[in-house]
């Protein structure tokens, strides 16, 4: 047996393998270039209080604006007024976006009363029309590759009645 007939199906072996490693690669870094999902607040309603500590269900889209599905295993997510953090929750069920889509959902969500009242204490000495909010997501994307999404969503919310 010559050693050129041990190294030519090697060869035609080792592209085949460079080949898959390059296509499988350049496919990782499309997965990381995916757009992040945009979040935005539907609805805002109470519980009924149980004594200091009170939810607040928040009606939330999430939009994908991808071409694919992405499948969320975890979401935590954060709400501040003004920068005060007002209120935290989590979400463990696996939610699935499909492509080009987006899904509501209601989400529980803990008030730091704490927060709550210094808010009301900084409005009251210095009232306002609008209070500017941010809403931050933690995603913990399930997807090959994607892993954690950080997505973070600023706005203003007015006060006074539109005429």
């Amino acid at each position: 047996m010559s050693l050129r007939s041990i190294l030519k199906p090697l060869a035609k072996t080792s592209g085949f393998f460079v080949l898959a490693l390059a296509l499988l690669t350049s496919g990782c870094a499309w997965m990381r270039d995916a757009a992040k999902p945009e979040v935005s607040l539907t609805s805002l309603s109470l519980e009924p209080r149980q004594g200091f500590s009170q939810t607040l269900n928040v009606g939330v889209r999430v939009r994908n604006p991808n071409g694919f599905a992405l499948n969320i295993n975890k979401l935590n997510y954060r709400i501040f007024l003004e920068d005060s953090e007002l209120a935290f929750g989590r979400r463990d069920e696996l939610l699935s976006v499909p492509a080009n889509d987006s899904v509501n959902l209601t989400v529980p969500v803990e008030l730091n009363l704490f927060s709550g009242l210094k808010l009301a204490e900084k409005w009251l000495r210095n009232p306002k029309d609008a209070l500017d909010y941010r809403l931050e997501v933690d995603a913990d994307v399930a997807n090959f590759g994607l892993g954690l999404m950080k997505i973070r969503k600023e706005s203003t919310i007015k006060l006074t009645p539109e005429r």
